[in-house]
Order: C-alpha cells, then sequence, then structure tokens
C-alpha cells in the first residue's frame, strides 16, 4: 500500500505534469491565426476509461502517435479511444508534414468501420486533389473496385487504384510504402483487430519507428 510519501510525491509528480501540458497548450492556442477558441479540460480516473467517454461524445479526436517507451498511462488512453470508443480517430505522425488530405490515400479492406469512416470523411475527400486506393488481394484481381472510386469519379475527383499482392508478413508496412510511394498526406483506414494495428504502428519490438516515415492516419474501430 502507498505510503503517505508516495502519495504526495505522485500528486505533486501529476501537478507538475499538468502545468507543464497546459502551458504547451496556451502556447499553441495563442499561435493560431486567426484564434480559435478551445477549452482546456482536466480530469481523475482510469485513463482508458476517461479517454474513451471524452472521445464518445467528440466529431473527431486527434491523437499522437505513442512511442514504445511511454508510460502505462499513454497506452492505456490511446487504447481507450481508438477501441473503446467506437470513435473516429486521427492519429498524428511523428514528423510534421506540409500538407493534410490534398492526396487522402483509402487503405481498402471490405468492412462496416471503413464505409462509415469513409461516408464521416466525405466532405474531406471531396476537397482531395487526388485520391489513391490501395486494396490488398490474395489473388489478383479478387477484389472488386469499390463504389467510392466510381462515386468520386463522378464528382470529378481524380482516383487511381492501387492493387497488391498480400505478402506473407508486413501488410502494414505495405501499405505504408505505396502510400508514400504514391504522394499521400494522409492513410485512411480501419483500425483492424488490435494486435496486428498496434503492431505495425508501433513498429515492433525490434525496429525504431523514428527512422520511418510515416502518414496522419484517419480511422474508426
Amino acid at each position: 500500500m502507498p505510503s503517505a510519501d508516495d502519495r504526495e510525491r505522485f500528486e505533486r509528480d501529476e501537478t507538475d505534469r499538468s502545468v507543464a501540458l497546459h502551458g504547451i497548450f496556451e502556447e499553441w492556442l495563442a499561435s493560431l491565426q486567426p484564434p480559435k477558441s478551445a477549452e482546456w479540460c482536466e480530469m481523475s480516473g482510469v485513463p482508458r476509461t476517461i479517454a474513451a467517454e471524452q472521445a464518445g461524445q467528440a466529431d473527431l479526436t486527434v491523437l499522437g502517435r505513442p512511442l514504445a517507451d511511454d508510460p502505462d498511462y499513454v497506452r492505456q488512453a490511446f487504447d481507450g479511444v481508438l477501441y473503446d470508443a467506437r470513435a473516429t480517430v486521427l492519429i498524428t505522425p511523428l514528423q510534421c508534414r506540409q500538407t493534410l488530405a490534398s492526396h487522402p490515400v483509402i487503405a481498402w479492406h471490405p468492412s462496416s468501420s471503413l464505409e462509415q469512416l469513409i461516408a464521416e470523411a466525405r466532405p474531406l475527400l471531396e476537397q482531395a486533389s487526388q485520391i489513391t486506393v490501395i486494396i490488398g488481394e490474395e489473388q489478383e484481381n479478387e477484389e472488386k473496385i469499390p463504389d467510392i472510386v466510381q462515386e468520386l469519379h463522378s464528382a470529378n475527383i481524380p482516383v487511381s487504384v492501387d492493387r497488391f499482392i498480400i505478402p506473407p508478413a508486413g501488410v502494414g508496412e505495405e501499405i505504408r510504402k505505396r502510400a508514400l510511394s504514391a504522394g499521400g498526406d494522409l492513410l485512411i483506414m480501419g483500425a483492424y483487430t488490435h494486435s496486428h494495428f498496434l503492431e505495425w504502428l508501433f513498429g515492433g519490438a525490434t525496429r525504431d519507428i523514428l527512422a520511418h516515415d510515416t502518414l496522419p492516419i484517419l480511422t474508426h474501430h
């Protein structure tokens, strides 16, 4: 059981962290041009539960991409938003990018979550200058062209389709490479299974994800 000194140290550390984060928030808010309104909220409780509850009430939740050595509460909050909230989530990359959604890349995989995500992102897609749809297949041309391709063509939005045979391992890495090769600045994809998605997101235990270029990821589980 924590001692009084342990509790005092914990409260002091949490207060210091909160003050530091609030300072970063205020600095960011002051830098926005034109000025925007924003609200800072602090809550106490289980990180995963709080994050899921708040994300479930939002139109869009923006998450920083977690790092392998982040504290456990960061992973808890990330899991809560991505897997418990049934929310639309934008995961930011580690590197700053000059554009966002000028060239979205859709990693196509038939699923209700991806279809819902595409429907929610439709206004964003209709403003894009180019869209690429990546389709992974077990056999060549086994997947039909998704309806969204023709719908976007009808809206006079240039759309290209990139098919590839799913490799025995590393499908996430193949998607990432093809999205970057296409010149994409936003990857739209379903979250798939918990273990596979996080394994790709973190880059695996032996791979330094900082060494790999990444894209913002718009996803919905």
